[in-house]
């Protein structure tokens, strides 16, 4: 149901970073691939498992395969690669040993075409730390109830596959290799809210008849008020669109919060007119900072959250400065699973209720994509 606001917007730009690489003559023409990561990899617990995250950017005239191993050992073979040209973005998510990895390196072993149609291999090897460092941990953004976490980490989720891209490619000289974009959204989670097992009444068409509809959002973590946007109506026949998109209302009405240690808290898609909070105010977690809307590239009302990472200070000047941010894993300290929807559960027509299988509890992990949880 979700035409996920930076999902969409990436995906119809994505052709442009692949013709605009300007700086491609600076590099050695002999060298045919480029492999770089966005962010270092990180571990993310969620309700399926234990896994090691990191995303590639490779640019290559044509590219198959990448059999990831730690040492003899096949951990992955990836097909999945998000491609347009001569860009291609994988989204590694790699299951996590108990123990770890006895040997401190994963080793890449490409399969790739050249301009010519020759096919090539091409080895990268990964360093692995012994430790990692737990993801914070924040509060449920929405009231307690049964939601649909829609979207949820996984390597299939449409929010850990989406992209926002540069103007044009920048190519980083430690790795020697090109970065396309920035993904704010890897652990997004866009929660609508399910009575009786439906999100709605009738048959949706009217935002009062989502459940979640106008309900309070709440900070799931305290911190400072560092950006708002509010006055962008909410799109009122879901699923349609009222207006365009641009990078300047795809979040819709939106507040992010930096929290003490430099991370920030994004909510995004409130009601028109609702926002609470002003820059410079200072919240505190299960504080409310606006209802829970349709603004923006939203197709039917729902909350997106999620994490962001910002080592290097930048300021949120204006709207588009949150969209070229890197995303954080998180996790909760308690929730209930109580089992998981079809994906695009929200788009069939006609809907049907939602049927708990086994319900389990989970403690200080993610919820896994659609998965219907109870807190």
């Amino acid at each position: 149901m979700f035409n996920e606001s930076l999902y969409i917007l990436a995906l119809a730009t994505l052709v442009l970073v692949s013709s605009c690489s300007n700086n491609d003559d600076l590099k050695d023409s002999n060298i045919d691939f480029y492999v770089a990561l966005t962010t270092s990899p990180v571990k993310v617990q969620n309700t399926t498992g234990v896994w090691f995250v990191y995303e590639m950017h490779v640019k290559a005239s044509s590219l198959s395969k990448v059999d990831i191993y730690n040492e003899d050992n096949l951990q992955l073979s990836y097909t999945d690669f998000r491609s347009r040209d001569d860009i291609h973005l994988a989204s590694i998510w790699i299951e996590y040993p108990e123990a770890g990895w006895h040997n401190q390196e994963l080793t890449h072993k490409f399969q790739y075409k050249d301009a010519t149609g020759l096919e090539k291999h091409y080895t990268f090897n990964l360093q692995v730390q012994e430790q990692y460092q737990d993801p914070i941990t924040i509060a449920f953004p929405v009231p307690q109830g049964v939601w649909l976490a829609e979207g949820a980490p996984g390597s299939n989720s449409y929010h850990t596959r989406s992209l926002f891209p540069f103007a044009e490619p920048f190519f980083d000289e430690e790795q020697q290799g090109y970065l396309f974009g920035n993904n704010p959204q890897r652990y997004a989670i866009d929660y609508a809210m399910l009575l009786d097992g439906l999100p709605y009444l009738n048959d949706g068409s009217n935002l009062e008849d989502w459940h979640c509809y106008n309900l309070p959002i709440i900070a799931a973590r305290g911190g400072k008020v560092i950006y708002t946007k509010d006055g962008i109506p909410d799109n009122q026949s879901p699923p349609e669109l009222d207006y365009s998109i641009d990078e300047n209302n795809v979040t819709g009405n939106v507040v992010y919060i930096e929290h003490v240690d430099g991370t920030i808290g994004t909510y995004c898609h409130l009601v028109q007119n609702s926002v609470k909070v002003e820059i410079g105010d200072t919240v505190v977690t299960g504080q409310e900072l606006g209802r829970l809307g349709n603004s923006g590239n939203s197709t039917a009302p729902h909350l997106h959250m999620h994490v962001l990472t910002n080592p290097e200070n930048k300021q949120l000047t204006k709207y588009s400065d949150g969209l070229y941010l890197e995303s954080l894993p998180y996790k909760f300290t308690q929730f209930t699973k109580l089992g998981v929807a079809p994906i695009g559960y929200l788009d069939i027509k006609p809907i049907y209720p939602f049927i708990p299988t086994t319900p389990k509890v989970f403690n200080n992990v993610l919820p896994s994509e659609s998965d219907v949880i109870e807190f």
